[in-house]
């Protein structure tokens, strides 16, 4: 049995459908891990996000053309200059999509991840969440899969605090997802303040060195360089204490 013709009218705020060139098409529903994956993404590119970035989720996005009308809504999109309002749809390229493998089937998929491949979507993210990988497909290249033990590069977008990669278990542990949250903010926050009170009291310690603080994530090691940045005599002995 074919599916049934439907129109934009029929994808609205809560509805169960997605339309697909003029076919709709039942969305898995976004329940367990589902959701905990896309929650977990979505809160690393909130983070990291560059000013000027939106990042939404499960927002409807315009991919009509001459084959017919299609409305999908992919799991998170992050996307430049908004200007519409959030619960509208989105007409546009997003910057990065994201499609979390849970719930859905294969052809549902695969459907939706070639559709936006024909619309010129530069990267689209593909979340295996019971097998913990991560899939990078492009426009005219082989798709990359990461697994656990490795790291995924960060877009360029998402380099606001100056993390390019990120272990894949990022994405799929909340444990781990909060390290490279708010602990890499704060990370980065104190580096900063290390390097503020060495200026401040016009210490000059070599290059390198204020690379290895800007770099550092352990908050042990930089709660313990503050308290040095602001108690040493001089840059021998912070390079020292270091």
């Amino acid at each position: 049995m074919g599916r049934r013709l439907g129109t934009a009218e029929d994808c609205y705020d809560g509805s169960p459908w997605e339309l697909h060139r003029g076919e709709l098409v039942e969305q898995m529903g976004s329940k367990d891990i589902h959701s905990i994956t896309m929650a977990l993404f979505a809160a690393l590119f909130r983070t990291h996000a560059r000013d000027g970035l939106t990042v939404m989720t499960d927002v409807y996005c315009d991919l009509s053309d001459d084959a017919g009308s299609s409305l999908r809504a992919p799991d998170v999109v992050l996307v430049r200059d908004l200007s519409t309002p959030r619960n509208d749809v989105f007409r546009g390229t997003p910057i990065l999509a994201v499609e979390v493998r849970g719930t859905q089937s294969k052809r549902y998929l695969e459907e939706k991840v070639k559709l936006y491949l024909e619309h010129d979507w530069p990267v689209v993210w593909i979340a295996h969440a019971e097998r913990r990988e991560v899939e990078v497909v492009t426009p005219g290249s082989a798709s990359v899969t990461y697994r656990l033990g490795t790291e995924v590069p960060f877009h360029a977008e998402l380099n606001k605090y100056g993390l390019t990669a990120v272990p894949v278990a990022a994405f799929f542990d909340d444990r781990e997802t909060s390290r490279f949250n708010d602990g890499w903010v704060k990370a980065k926050e104190r580096a900063q303040a290390i390097l503020d009170a060495l200026d401040a009291r016009k210490i000059a310690v070599p290059q390198s060195l204020r690379a290895r603080i800007a770099a550092c994530t352990d908050p042990g090691l930089l709660d313990r360089w503050f308290f040095q940045a602001v108690t040493c005599a001089d840059a021998a002995a912070f390079a020292r204490a270091l």
